[in-house]
């Protein structure tokens, strides 16, 4: 009987803020929002009150009311979002729940019911279902910038480009109480934003090329990354050219599938593994990041004790060694291996490095874009310009991701 009074009393809410943003302007829904959330004590409908007070009564732990107000806060946000003139009620809403309220004078009689409010908004608030939310926030109001315009806005936040990263969305954007119409348009988005990457740099590449042979008279396509023509350049002959000087990534993965076929034993698998991500690269190849990485294979609970190789062991390895080499949790965000990795031997060889365990393991693909998910989610905050190393591996990555992912061949541009 509880479970029953307590799920209506959720069902009651949504449609009532369903009923008050399809018929009310978004500031007096605001100001609903802020008596019924926030303040705790001034809301004009009892009925609505009284639910609101078994909600929180009932929640025992706040794990049970952050996915009730995420799903009120996309109720509103999603209803202005669809429509151009109340877009603007957005970053009001925000503002408004971000604003402090105090807590209630003593004296009143409901002093304890909201105190416990306001404690589970501020877990909300402070949560990754929250920031979640934000960033949706921004990627719906954030336009595709022209590359130039971005370049010149260095001191805007890291957030403001992941319209640019595709392979972020699902990582980024998406959790479990995404709101199902708004998971579509972000997978449409996604679909869009891939595909017209492609296009673009194919255009600019064939431009380029074109223009370098000497046809002058070809006017010139903008650059659809935020690295420099040269840096284009090198990145695409890197990712699709001789990495070693015979052998392509694709040939590498072929050749090192091949060989998996007749290795016995995981210990087999890990030096092979081992041999397979260092030998190729020189700088990687030597020194202390080999030794360091060795040892690190040789800690994993898989390697051990020898066993039969079967597809488990690859995956698991193939994703823990990218928490190595990129970062392990959002929870432990320690990334120095993979900084030094980017001074050592540079941005494209270092996402090359990582695309070759890809390439082993199509399976870990998300994995290693989650981890890319978790670094931009870290630095978020941050400016663009004073984590150009993490943009430029973004945009390293945005191309081997084409170039190896997409529909379109470029491996014509190998020999440019």
């Amino acid at each position: 009987m509880n479970t029953w009074i307590k799920g209506n009393d959720y069902q009651l809410i949504y449609d009532h803020l369903l009923e008050c943003v399809q018929h009310e302007s978004p500031q007096q829904v605001i100001e609903r929002f802020r008596a019924l959330f926030l303040m705790g004590y001034t809301y004009p409908d009892r009925q609505i009150q009284e639910a609101m007070d078994r909600i929180v009564t009932g929640a025992r732990e706040a794990d049970h009311f952050r996915p009730f107000m995420n799903r009120c806060c996309h109720i509103l946000i999603n209803r202005w979002q669809s429509r151009p003139l109340l877009q603007g009620a957005v970053p009001q809403f925000l503002a408004m729940l971000q604003t402090p309220v105090g807590m209630p004078a003593g004296g009143l009689s409901r002093t304890p019911m909201v105190r416990k409010l306001r404690l589970l908004v501020k877990d909300y608030l402070e949560s990754e279902a929250f920031q979640k939310l934000q960033r949706v926030v921004q990627f719906l109001q954030e336009d595709a910038q022209d590359t130039c315009q971005i370049q010149q806005n260095g001191d805007r936040p890291l957030a403001t480009l992941i319209r640019r990263y595709p392979y972020l969305y699902n990582h980024c954007l998406v959790g479990d109480d995404t709101p199902p119409e708004e998971l579509r348009y972000i997978q449409e988005v996604q679909q869009k934003a891939t595909q017209e990457f492609e296009m673009n740099l194919s255009h600019y590449l064939t431009s380029e090329f074109r223009r370098a042979q000497g046809h002058q008279n070809i006017p010139p396509i903008k650059n659809p990354t935020l690295l420099s023509a040269e840096e284009v350049k090198t990145s695409i002959q890197h990712f699709v050219g001789k990495v070693d000087g015979r052998h392509t990534y694709r040939d590498l993965a072929s050749q090192f599938e091949q060989r998996l076929q007749r290795l016995k034993s995981t210990c087999d698998f890990r030096d092979a593994f081992f041999h397979y991500l260092t030998d190729t690269t020189a700088d990687v190849g030597r020194g202390r990041f080999r030794q360091r990485f060795y040892q690190y294979l040789e800690t994993l609970p898989l390697f051990q004790q020898p066993q039969p190789l079967n597809e488990f062991t690859i995956v698991r390895t193939c994703s823990q060694t990218l928490n190595y080499l990129v970062v392990e949790s959002a929870q432990n965000p320690n990334h120095l291996v993979f900084v030094d990795l980017l001074n050592t031997i540079g941005t494209a060889a270092t996402i090359g490095l990582l695309l070759k365990i890809v390439l082993l393991s199509r399976k870990v693909k998300p994995y290693l874009e989650k981890r890319f998910a978790i670094l931009f989610n870290h630095y978020q905050s941050f400016s663009r310009g004073k984590v150009r190393w993490l943009v430029n591996c973004l945009e390293h990555f945005n191309i081997a991701h084409v170039t190896h992912f997409g529909k379109l061949d470029f491996s014509f541009f190998a020999h440019w």
